[in-house]
C-alpha cells in the first residue's frame, strides 16, 4: 500500500488546531479499564497471600521438628475442651469439668518436662472486687470463688526468679457457646506453647506465668483476681494476652505497650508470621470496637505494658452456637502457636525485663507489609519522617511546577490560577463523593435496607465505593472539558493532569501534617502514599515528564501502595463487617462502613482517577462504573441482599423470660408478672421476626416502664444493655421454671448515732450470675457499703435519684452472700417517708436453658433458622427499704 506523508495545514483554524493537539496527548479509554484490570488482579493476589497460613504440623512431624509448634496435638486439645458444652463461668462445665481438663494436661506436661524446668500447677480461688467506671453505666463488679489456673514454668536449680513473663488466656465462654474460639484457641495455645518451653534443653533467663483464667466474659473478673489478689502477679514484668473474636484467620497483634516500644522490637525480629497494625489499636482504643480484652485490666489496674493478640477476621459466628471445633482450621493454631511460641522465647531471655521501667519510651507506629516483615519506628521519628517527607514531596511538586513554566513558557501568575483551580476540583470531587456516600447510608437506614453487604461483602465497593469513584472521576473530567471548551487553554491535557496529580498529593500532604500534629498514628497511610508519588515524581523528573512515558512511572509507583491498602482492606472489612452486625438495633451500620469505604477510596485511587481525563470517550468508563452501581443496588434489594445465613452469618437474640415481683416498703405485692424480654442485641432485632412469629402479635415497646420501674424493672445482665431501652420490645407470657429461686433476707437494721446513719445487713442466696440495682430516694444518701471500699459515683440518674449497679458472679463457692448498706439522711418527698432506698435483685439462669417452659421452647422455636437465639430464665425481686 502507497503511504503518503501528511502534510501540516497552514489554514489550520488556531481553535482545531488545539483540539487536534489535545486529541494527540490522549490514549484510548480501554487503557484505563487494562489499568482497573490490573489493580483488582493485585487485590485478589493480596487476598490469596492474605488467606495462605503455614502447614499444620502433625505429631508424626515432632521427630524431625522438635521445637516446633505441633498444632496437631492443640486441636486435639480443643476438641475435648469445647466438647462439654458452654462454659459459663460458675457451671459446672467451667468450674469442674474445664478445670480438671486444664490440670489433668498440665501435670502430663509437668511430668514430661526437660529437667532444666520445673512446672508448678496452682488453681486460685479468688474473692474480691473492682470498679468499671464507664461514663454512663459505671459498674462495681463482685466475684466470689471463681477460679484461675496458674502454672509457673521457673528453673530446677537455684533461686526463683525475681521477673516474670505472663501468658494469658480464658477457658470461660459466653452462655449457650461452645467456645472453641473465644477462647478456647488461644487456651489450648498456651498449653502447647508451654509443653514446648518445658521441653526446651535450657534454662530461661526469667520465670513464665501461665494464666488460665476462668472468669473473663463477666467483666474481666478472672484477670483482676490475678492481678490483685495473687501474689506472683508483683514479679510479672510484662505480659502477652490472648483472645478471640472470631473463627481461624491469622492472629492480630493489636495492642502492644503502651509507651514500652522495644516489645514491638522483640515482635519484629521474632515473630515468623507478622501480622499487626496501629490503626486497629487505634481502633480499639477510641471504643469502635465493641469489646474490651484482658489487656485493659493488665495495664490500667496492673501498672505493666503487655501485647494484646486475637483472631479477628470474619468473626461471624462470635458468641454463637456455631463457634465450634470444626470451624478451627489447624493453619490457624500453627500460625499463632509458631508467632507466641517464638515471641515467648524470646521474652523469657529479654534484658529488658530486668529493670523495665528504664525502657519506657514513646508509643509507636507500627504495621505488617503483607504479612511478610514487620516495619516499626517510634512516635518521634513518625513526627521526623512525616515532616521530612513533606517537605521533599513539596519541593519535588515545587521543582515540577517550575520546569512546567519553562517549558511551555506558562506565567507564574496563571500557573498559580491552574493550580487553585486543580484543588478547587478536586476538593469539590472529593466533598460531593463523599456526601454521595454518606446520603446513601441514611436513605437505606431510612428505608430498612441496611447490611445487605454482611454476607455480599463485595456489595460495598459497589453501594459506597461507586458513587465516591463517580465524583472523582467526572470532576477533574468535566473542568478539563470546561476550560477547553471556553478556550485559550494554554496547557496540554497531560500536563493538566500532572496539575490535578500534583494537587492532590498536596492535599495529602496537609492532611498528613495535621494527624502528625494530632498524634495519630495511623497518618502512616498518607506517608506511604506520598513517598512512593514522591519517588516517581523525582523519577520523572530525571526524565522531564517525557510524553506518555510519565505516566507508566507513575502508574509503577502506584503498585506498592495499592498492594498495601488492599490488605488495609481486607483486614478492615473482615473485622468491622461482622461487628456491625453485633451493633445495636438502633445504630446505622452503613455509616462506619461507608467511611471506610470512601477513606480506602481516597487514599488508593486519588492519585489514578485524574487519568480518566487522557482517554478518548471517557463516558464508557464512567458507564461501566455508574453500571457497577446499578448491578449492586439491584442485588442488595433481592434475596441476595438480605444479610443473614445459617451457621455462616447469623442474626444473634438475646431473650428474657421473665419472673419479676415489685413490693411496697410494708412487704405486701405491689406488682407481679411474667414476660418475655427481646433485648435489641443485633441491628433488625425484632424487626425480622415480627410476622413470622405468631406471638410476636402481642409484643409491644417497653413505653412508660422505663419511667415506673427502675432500670425498666428489667433483669438486665450487664447494665449497659439499659441503654437500648429505646428499641427493646416484650411481650406477656406465664411463668417461668426458676431452677434455684433466689431467697433474699433482711438479717439485720441497725441506726448509728456516731456516723448518724442506718446499716442494713442483708443474705441472699442464688444462682452464679446476678446483680443488684441499688438507688436511694432523694434526700438520703449512701454512706457506704460492702461490696466495695467505698460507694462510687452514681451512673445515670433515675426521677432525681443515684442509681448504682452491682455485677455478682459466684464460680465453685455457692454458700449464700452476705452485704450491707449504710445510708444517711431522710426522704425528701412526703410519699417516700420513712423510705431509704431501692434494691432490687436481679438473677440470671444462663447456663440453665434446659429449665424452658413448654410455651417458652415453643417460642423459640419459631425463630428462622439464620437465627441464634440465647434464651433463659430470669428473675427480678424489687424492695424499699
Amino acid at each position: 500500500m502507497e503511504q503518503h506523508d501528511v502534510q501540516p495545514d497552514p489554514n489550520l483554524e488556531p481553535e482545531a488546531k488545539q483540539q487536534k493537539d489535545a486529541a494527540s496527548d490522549k490514549i484510548a479509554v480501554w487503557w484505563l479499564f487494562a489499568v482497573t484490570g490490573i489493580v483488582v488482579g493485585i487485590y485478589f493476589l493480596v487476598y490469596w497471600n492474605w488467606v495462605s497460613m503455614p502447614a499444620a504440623l502433625r505429631l508424626s512431624d515432632e521427630r524431625t521438628h522438635p521445637e516446633r509448634f505441633i498444632a496437631e496435638l492443640a486441636k486435639r486439645h480443643l476438641v475435648e475442651m469445647s466438647s462439654v458444652g458452654p462454659r459459663v463461668a460458675g457451671s459446672d462445665a467451667n468450674e469442674i469439668l474445664t478445670v480438671g481438663f486444664l490440670r489433668r494436661v498440665i501435670q502430663a506436661i509437668a511430668d514430661n518436662a526437660h529437667p532444666v524446668h520445673r512446672v508448678e500447677l496452682e488453681v486460685q480461688r479468688a474473692y474480691g472486687h473492682m470498679f468499671l467506671d464507664y461514663e454512663k453505666y459505671p459498674q462495681t463488679s463482685v466475684y466470689r470463688g471463681i477460679q484461675n489456673v496458674v502454672v509457673r514454668l521457673v528453673p530446677s536449680g537455684g533461686p526463683d526468679p525475681e521477673h516474670f513473663l505472663m501468658l494469658s488466656s480464658h477457658f470461660d465462654s459466653v452462655p449457650q457457646s461452645p467456645g472453641a474460639g473465644d477462647d478456647g484457641t488461644m487456651s489450648v495455645v498456651m498449653l502447647e506453647v508451654l509443653r514446648k518451653l518445658s521441653q526446651h534443653p535450657e534454662p530461661f533467663a526469667h520465670g513464665l506465668v501461665f494464666v488460665f483464667n476462668g472468669c473473663e466474659e463477666n467483666t474481666l473478673q478472672g484477670s483482676h483476681a490475678f492481678v490483685a489478689y495473687h501474689p506472683l502477679f508483683q514479679r510479672v514484668r510484662t505480659f502477652i494476652n490472648l483472645d478471640v473474636a472470631a473463627n481461624g484467620g491469622r492472629d492480630i497483634m493489636f495492642q502492644a505497650g503502651p509507651k514500652y516500644s522495644f516489645l514491638m522490637e522483640y515482635y519484629r525480629d521474632n515473630v515468623p508470621h507478622p501480622y499487626c497494625t496501629a490503626i486497629a489499636e487505634e481502633l480499639f482504643q477510641a471504643d469502635l470496637v465493641p469489646s474490651e480484652t484482658d489487656y485493659y485490666v493488665y495495664t490500667k489496674f496492673g501498672n505493666i505494658p503487655g501485647m494484646d493478640f486475637a483472631h479477628s477476621t470474619w468473626g461471624y459466628l462470635y458468641h454463637t452456637a456455631y463457634d465450634a471445633h470444626t470451624t478451627i482450621p489447624e493453619t490457624t493454631l500453627q500460625h499463632t502457636g509458631d508467632n507466641i511460641l517464638a515471641l515467648t522465647k524470646a521474652l523469657a531471655n529479654a534484658n529488658e525485663l530486668y529493670d523495665i521501667r528504664e525502657h519506657e519510651g514513646s508509643k509507636a507506629v507500627f504495621f505488617d507489609f503483607l504479612n511478610w516483615f514487620l516495619i516499626y519506628y517510634p512516635l518521634w521519628a513518625s513526627i521526623l519522617l512525616n515532616v521530612g517527607l513533606s517537605l521533599i514531596a513539596v519541593a519535588v511538586i515545587g521543582i515540577s511546577l517550575w520546569m512546567t513554566m519553562r517549558q511551555h513558557g506558562v506565567a507564574l501568575g496563571t500557573l498559580t490560577i491552574q493550580c487553585l483551580l486543580s484543588v478547587g476540583v478536586i476538593l469539590l470531587s472529593v466533598i460531593v463523593g463523599v456526601g454521595l456516600s454518606l446520603v446513601l447510608a441514611v436513605i437505606l437506614n431510612a428505608v430498612g435496607s441496611t447490611m445487605s453487604w454482611f454476607t455480599q461483602s463485595w456489595l460495598i465497593s459497589g453501594l459506597y465505593g461507586c458513587p465516591y469513584l463517580l465524583a472523582l472521576l467526572v470532576g477533574p473530567a468535566l473542568f478539563v472539558r470546561f476550560v477547553r471548551q471556553v478556550g485559550h487553554d494554554q496547557l496540554p491535557v497531560q500536563l493538566r493532569v500532572q496539575l490535578l496529580l500534583h494537587m492532590t498529593c498536596l492535599l495529602y500532604v496537609l492532611i498528613l501534617i495535621v494527624l502528625t500534629a494530632m498524634s495519630i498514628r495511623s497518618a502512616y497511610l498518607f506517608t506511604l502514599v506520598i513517598l512512593f508519588y514522591t519517588i516517581t515524581g523525582l523519577v520523572n523528573l530525571l526524565i522531564r515528564y517525557r510524553p506518555t512515558h510519565w505516566i507508566y512511572v507513575h502508574l509503577i509507583g502506584q503498585i506498592i501502595p495499592i498492594a498495601y491498602l488492599s490488605s488495609v482492606s481486607l483486614t478492615s472489612f473482615a473485622t468491622f463487617i461482622p461487628m456491625q452486625g453485633r451493633g445495636s438495633a438502633g445504630s446505622n451500620p452503613e455509616l462506619l462502613i461507608a467511611l471506610f469505604a470512601v477513606l480506602l477510596a481516597l487514599l488508593g485511587t486519588g492519585l489514578i482517577t485524574p487519568l480518566l481525563t487522557l482517554t478518548r470517550k471517557p463516558y464508557w468508563y464512567v458507564g461501566f462504573v455508574g453500571l457497577f452501581f446499578v448491578i449492586s443496588i439491584i442485588v442488595m434489594v433481592t434475596e441476595a441482599g438480605f444479610p443473614f445465613r445459617e451457621a455462616t452469618s447469623p442474626q444473634r437474640y438475646y431473650i428474657y423470660h421473665m419472673d419479676r415481683h415489685f413490693y411496697h416498703q410494708n412487704g405486701s405485692m405491689r406488682r407481679s408478672d411474667a414476660r418475655f424480654y427481646i433485648h435489641p442485641q443485633d441491628r433488625y432485632t425484632p424487626d425480622l421476626i415480627m410476622d413470622l412469629i405468631p406471638e410476636m402479635a402481642e409484643a409491644t415497646p417497653l413505653g412508660d416502664e422505663c419511667d415506673r420501674e427502675l432500670y425498666c424493672g428489667i433483669p438486665f445482665y450487664q447494665n449497659t444493655q439499659h441503654a437500648q431501652r429505646e428499641n427493646a420490645w416484650w411481650l406477656p407470657a406465664a411463668l417461668p421454671t426458676i431452677p434455684l429461686p433466689v431467697e433474699l433476707r433482711l438479717l439485720d437494721k441497725r441506726f448509728d448515732a456516731t456516723l448518724n446513719g442506718t446499716t442494713f445487713r442483708f443474705t441472699v442466696s442464688g444462682p452464679d450470675h446476678m446483680s443488684f440495682y441499688v438507688s436511694p430516694v432523694r434526700g438520703v444518701t449512701l454512706a457506704s457499703w460492702s461490696f466495695s471500699d467505698r460507694v462510687p459515683r452514681s451512673g445515670l440518674r433515675w426521677h432525681g435519684q443515684d442509681v448504682h449497679y452491682i455485677n455478682y458472679v459466684h464460680g465453685i463457692d455457692d454458700s449464700p452472700y452476705e452485704f450491707d448498706i449504710t445510708v444517711q439522711g431522710v426522704a425528701t418527698e412526703p410519699q417516700e417517708a420513712g423510705w431509704s432506698f431501692y434494691l432490687n435483685v436481679v438473677a440470671q439462669y444462663m447456663h440453665h436453658e434446659q429449665y424452658r417452659t413448654k410455651e417458652f421452647a415453643q417460642f423459640i422455636n419459631q425463630f428462622p433458622r439464620y437465627a441464634h437465639v440465647v434464651a433463659y430464665p430470669t428473675y427480678l425481686e424489687s424492695r424499699i427499704f
